[in-house]
């Protein structure tokens, strides 16, 4: 066991496995807030007298309700059933969901109902989009290095933004082409419109899923689970071109830091330079997995869960992730209209026109729609990929928790700052957009990134993908509220008034941030081993997932055997304590 997790440990920075795990998480990316450029196109097809947001708004629910549904169901299954057989399952449906929300229609003579179908799709969709956070996630820590682990969950997650720019240019693609062909049927126009900007998405995800199937099983899975080394070994080897052919010396060093969660230490007499006499291992305390007997699984869940005080982790991680997509998606996924709000008086070529308001023959439909897209690719893609880019390079020198900790302390003082200036001076246009690009910066600087991370890392093999499951679930149970949050909260007047309701939702996310901070700092241990003084902060070298798997218990006394080879043979001896 120790020598195929130094085999994995001996490896560089795993391009195939983020390049596998990424595209997928390109691909949810892209579907997921494509929606911000197809909703407004859907609606002004389809439901031009409607002047409310309500149907676009149940269209969003119903994805991120899929959603939750997908990270629940598929982290289980990642857990009872193993990564691989999961993996390229979420991408197929996915990629078939896509093309049923582009084929929807209303039928001949209105003989179906194109929202219902809508409904359904983005439902299914959200699924897919879903099922990929857990198992992406987990996948990428368990064939990554210790010490390339920050970075390539950093890469992989560095998709997602990739995949928002992606879906705006292709907006802006698809607009300009069919303005260019003036054709006179405007309405048929922009229903092909909506059609090819989330149709294209289907492309990477084709590409994905021949990758998804031929990557092995995760040798974590088949060491701590299954109990195959020999699948392991091979696998490994395959995977990383690395025969596992341990020496004499590897084997004495394959002993250093191995964590002993599963030893009792009670038995020890007596402990001297050159023996130690203990008494037999109570191997009833191994764990059991989801694939056991119920009261052995019930039992490990009481002991891990309740007895070790684990719960107070997975309740961390999935408030704070609560917390940090409630105010994430309060200003990512919304609707076009407070982006509008957000941009002011800055036009890119004169006032864009409204179909509610303006006369349709006379409206630019395609100014509006191409604003739209420039707006969201400033004010949401661009601090989102400057700070991605920032925390693959940062990922294994700062501390992550630390990090997500002050992330959500900087955010909240930014919303403090951009609620104050929309309720004081009720200021439009430049400054809010610039603080609203550097609030995405420190975004995916910080707690958009380690909410996705952490949990990945901090939790046993047995329940790994379970638990980032519920804790991604968590986040998008978050963004559904935000959404009927800012649904039924009264944006109602004109000027000034609806400028100081803007500004008081800002104060309520900065309020979740402050929350986050502090759930962050009491509850959530540390992945980095710890420093002192200012260099805390900068972290220190990772601990292995081995030592994270142990839990509070590990965090405030690891575990470590060490080996001395003599003369007179070898000498072992157990410390305990930081």
């Amino acid at each position: 066991m120790r020598q195929i997790y130094e085999t994995i440990d001996r490896q560089g920075f795993q391009w195939v496995v983020v390049l596998v795990a990424g595209v997928g998480f390109f691909l949810d990316g892209y579907t997921l807030f494509a929606s911000n450029i197809a909703l407004p196109m859907i609606q002004y097809v389809y439901w031009q007298d409607d002047t409310s947001s309500r149907r676009t708004t149940l269209i969003n629910i119903a994805t991120l309700a899929g959603t939750l549904l997908g990270q629940v169901a598929f982290g289980f299954l990642a857990d009872k059933n193993g990564r691989k057989k999961m993996y390229g399952v979420e991408l197929v449906m996915l990629i078939t969901a896509t093309l049923g929300v582009v084929m929807a229609s209303n039928g001949t003579h209105n003989s179906m109902s194109i929202y219902a179908w809508l409904l359904w799709w983005r439902v299914v969709v959200g699924i897919g989009v879903g099922a990929d956070y857990p198992l992406s996630a987990v996948i990428t820590s368990e064939f990554a290095p210790t010490k390339h682990r920050g970075r390539m969950m950093a890469t992989v997650f560095f998709m997602q933004p990739l995949g928002q720019i992606a879906g705006n240019l292709v907006s802006l693609v698809v607009i300009a082409c069919s303005r260019s062909q003036g054709e006179d049927d405007l309405v048929r126009t922009v229903d092909m419109m909506w059609r090819w900007v989330i149709g294209i998405g289907v492309v990477p995800g084709v590409i994905a899923t021949f990758f998804r199937f031929i990557i092995p099983e995760s040798p974590r899975y088949l060491l701590d689970i299954e109990d195959d080394p020999i699948k392991a070994e091979f696998d490994a080897t395959t995977l990383f071109n690395d025969p596992v052919t341990p020496s004499a010396s590897d084997m004495m060093d394959g002993w250093n830091n191995i964590p002993l969660p599963a030893l009792s230490l009670s038995g020890v007499r007596s402990l001297d330079e050159d023996t130690v006499t203990c008494s037999p291992v109570d191997y009833a305390t191994q764990p059991a997995t989801l694939n056991s007997h119920w009261p052995l699984l019930k039992a490990d869940l009481i002991r891990y869960f309740w007895t070790e005080g684990n719960w107070r982790i997975l309740a961390a991680t999935s408030f704070c992730w609560l917390l940090l997509d409630f105010g994430y998606y309060g200003i990512s996924f919304s609707s076009p209209q407070f982006l509008a709000k957000t941009w002011g008086s800055l036009h890119l070529s004169g006032p864009a026109p409204s179909w509610e308001t303006d006369d349709r023959a006379n409206a630019n439909v395609y100014l509006m729609f191409m604003n739209t897209s420039i707006h969201a690719l400033v004010i949401l893609n661009a601090g989102s990929f400057v700070g991605g880019m920032l925390f693959i390079m940062l990922a294994h020198k700062v501390d992550r928790v630390s990090l997500q900790k002050y992330g959500f302390l900087m955010l909240a003082a930014l919303f403090i700052a951009m609620g104050v200036m929309f309720i004081t001076v009720h200021t439009e246009g430049a400054p809010a957009v610039v603080l609203y690009i550097l609030g995405e910066l420190l975004f995916n600087l910080g707690p958009n990134a380690t909410t996705y991370i952490i949990p990945a890392e901090i939790f046993p093999t047995r329940y790994r993908a379970t638990c980032h499951g519920l804790s991604a679930a968590s986040g998008k149970l978050g963004s559904i509220l935000v959404q009927l949050f800012s649904t039924y909260y009264k944006f109602s007047g004109e000027g000034n008034a609806q400028t100081i309701r803007y500004g008081w939702v800002m104060i309520v996310f900065a309020a979740c941030m402050i929350l986050g901070a502090a759930v962050t700092h009491v509850w959530i241990p540390p992945v980095q081993r710890r420093q002192s003084g200012i260099a805390r902060f900068w972290g220190g070298k990772p601990e292995t997932l081995e030592t994270l798997a142990l839990g509070r218990l590990g965090a405030g006394s690891r575990y470590a055997v060490r080996n001395q080879a003599s003369s007179r043979g070898v000498r072992t001896w157990v410390t305990v304590g930081e």
